[in-house]
């Protein structure tokens, strides 16, 4: 079995939450989707960090997303920061910075191939310029980063899902009536 198999379950979990829900059906609140973002700078700085200091990104072109993200709030938010770091955004950055060497790998896999697969078509349904969605050489980035994969990195892609759908549970009731679990 492949990463990508040996992950299915939990991304298939992760599309199913009511806030993926929110995003496939064109209804996400802007102001959540601008707290999402905020939150996200976070963890992927945190993941950019940590990977840059093992030189995990020293062949992935373009690959940095978390001054993208920063890039992509202040748009949203007229250039001011209206929101505040959620509880769990911060215990998923304290996570990430105590991994033990090379486990970062599998959280970028998780975050980053999932900006260069399904972030296309979140761009197509979320208002915005997405600067974190846009990826200069895709191909050379997507063939680097599967050559440094193998199937060992599951158990950690995994939990890297399992805090995807804990962050993304957090904003249930920020939902209001978008959050359908139809």
């Amino acid at each position: 079995m492949s990463l990508k198999e040996l992950t299915s379950d939990s991304h298939r979990r992760a599309e199913a939450t009511a806030f993926m829900k929110s995003v496939f059906k064109k209804a996400m609140p802007d102001d959540v989707w601008a707290d999402y973002t905020f939150n996200k700078m976070l963890w992927y700085g945190a993941i950019e960090i940590k990977a840059r200091s093992e030189r995990l990104l020293d062949d992935l072109p373009d690959i940095d997303r978390a001054y993208k993200l920063y890039q992509d709030y202040m748009e949203m938010t007229n250039k001011e920061f209206k929101h505040k770091f959620r509880p769990d955004a911060i215990a998923y950055h304290r996570y990430i910075l105590d991994l033990e060497p090379g486990k970062v790998l599998a959280h970028l896999y998780t975050w980053h191939m999932g900006d260069l697969f399904g972030g296309q078509m979140i761009k197509k349904m979320l208002p915005g310029s997405h600067r974190n969605l846009e990826f200069k050489d895709v191909e050379t980035l997507k063939t680097n980063l599967r050559s440094k994969l193998d199937n060992s990195m599951a158990d950690e892609a995994n939990i890297a899902f399992d805090w995807a759908i804990k962050i993304m549970e957090s904003y249930h009731g920020d939902l209001g009536s978008n959050d359908s679990s139809e």
